[in-house]
């Protein structure tokens, strides 16, 4: 399950609203920003749950910023969407969002007018305050309920994690002669016989 996040008002708050442990003092310069309180701990439930974490901003922060900053916090981040590539995806005529054009099965946003938007085109989102101290479990219960609601989320959750066999691996690989898997001579500079 892919799900965005809002960054301002919904993971960066004004002064009033708790915030994390800020980065190492020698990366302040570069991420001078705080998450809001809960944001770590909520971004590792959510990779538990095998979620894939998006940041979806109308800010036009370069996504290389965006991921490097997360990182630093532990969250990894597996796309962001700023505002250019919206606009390059969705055009200047759509809403303000759309998760859908990027495979996002839910987005969180603190603003009710987005929360519009995908009543009206069809996508869910989750209106999360920021005065809220709740608003991870919020979040949490949210994505609970879709993976009970989906019989395919729900059945990846309980499959049995199986360890890679590297024995077979390796097995199959013993019964290759040398000749199977020597490089055929246009590989290493001659001209390939079907362009000859």
């Amino acid at each position: 399950m892919r799900i965005s996040f809002d960054i301002d008002d919904t993971l960066i708050c004004g002064l009033s609203v708790p915030t994390e442990l800020h980065v190492p003092r020698w990366l302040r310069w570069r991420y001078p920003e705080r998450l809001r309180r809960g944001t770590r701990a909520l971004m590792a439930a959510l990779v538990r749950r095998q979620c894939r974490i998006w940041i979806y901003t109308s800010s036009c922060r370069p996504p290389r910023h965006l991921k490097a900053w997360f990182a630093s916090f532990g969250i990894p981040i597996a796309g962001v969407v700023n505002l250019e590539r919206h606009q390059q995806t969705v055009g200047l005529r759509g809403p303000s969002k759309f998760p859908p054009a990027f495979g996002i099965d839910l987005h969180v946003d603190d603003s009710p007018g987005v929360a519009m938007e995908g009543e009206s085109h069809g996508f869910a989102v989750l209106v999360v305050s920021p005065d809220d101290p709740d608003w991870a479990d919020k979040v949490l219960a949210e994505v609970d309920r879709r993976i009970r609601a989906s019989p395919r989320w729900q059945a990846r959750q309980t499959a049995p994690a199986r360890r890679f066999d590297l024995g077979a691996f390796q097995r199959g690989f013993s019964r290759l002669k040398p000749a199977d898997y020597a490089l055929p001579d246009y590989a290493v500079g001659a001209i390939k016989p079907d362009l000859a």
